[in-house]
C-alpha cells in the first residue's frame, strides 16, 4: 500500500492507494471530463460510480 498526495482544484488530499484504486480514479476523471461544469447531476453520478468501485 502506498500513500499518495492528490491535488485537485487547489486542494491536497492524502489517499491510500490500493490495487484497483488508481483504475477507479482514472475512470472517475474520465467521467467528470465529459460533464458540463453546470451539470451537477453528471458530477454526482461520477462520484457515486467512484464510491462503488472503491
Amino acid at each position: 500500500m502506498t500513500i499518495q498526495n492528490v491535488v485537485t482544484e487547489g486542494w491536497t488530499v492524502e489517499t491510500e492507494e490500493t490495487v484497483g484504486t488508481s483504475d477507479a480514479m482514472e475512470v472517475y476523471f474520465e467521467c467528470i471530463t465529459t460533464c458540463s461544469l453546470e451539470d451537477g447531476e453528471c458530477v454526482t453520478r461520477c462520484v457515486e460510480e467512484l464510491r462503488e468501485r472503491h
